[in-house]
């Protein structure tokens, strides 16, 4: 199905003349990563006062693909699909994508931006609760390198910022028999590294 696509996205809308008016072709970017957490958020309250700070100490592995169109040959809108595996959690992200080539050549610095949502789920363990997945921020930038006619490898470093969606627990004596839950969006911090594919 992918290949199939691909193949139409090849094919220019509009090709630039030599006035410099605008063009436009599809194009398709698959990339898999590794992302590091870093940063705290908020744990339980206990005994009514002192709120636990809890390490964001997770990893992520995303695979995405992303489908859009280049506009004059410099910058891409899209829209992209993926899934990602967690230490402790499984996501499907859909978001925005917007990129800028630095220059019109066969190889070049670029930089990115994806805005969306992660649907999902952020497994419970002993330290918090099940959470879902909620607002997703990355930016980033990296390098595009041609290897064929229509086909370029890219490079690219990011910070990604992700909401959970969930709750802590307020305890209000030290045997924990009197308790009530605050709902929370907990903000999730990673810095990454992906490798992509990118024909058009």
């Amino acid at each position: 199905m992918f290949l199939v696509f691909r193949c139409g996205l090849s094919v220019p809308l509009n090709a630039q003349d030599h006035k410099g008016n605008m063009s436009m072709e599809f194009f398709d970017k698959t990339e898999i990563g590794t992302a590091i957490g870093f940063g705290t958020f908020k744990g339980d309250i206990d005994s009514g006062y002192a709120q636990r700070k809890l390490n964001n100490d997770e990893l992520i592995f995303p695979f995405q693909t992303i489908n859009g169109f280049i506009i004059s040959g410099k910058v891409g809108i899209g829209l992209g699909l993926g899934v990602e595996v967690w230490k402790d959690g499984l996501f499907f992200p859909v978001f925005g994508h917007v990129y800028y080539d630095f220059r019109t050549t066969d190889n070049t610095f670029f930089a990115a931006l994806n805005l969306g949502n992660d649907f999902g789920t952020r497994y419970a363990s002993s330290y918090y609760a099940e959470g879902k997945g909620g607002l997703l921020f990355s930016i980033g930038a990296g390098y595009k390198m041609r290897v064929a006619k229509r086909l370029q490898f890219t490079y690219e470093i990011c910070y990604r910022y992700q909401e959970i969606e969930s709750h802590y627990t307020v305890y209000f004596d030290a045997a924990r028999t009197k308790s009530t839950t605050v709902d929370e969006k907990f903000p999730y911090n990673f810095a990454g590294f992906k490798v992509g594919i990118f024909f058009h």
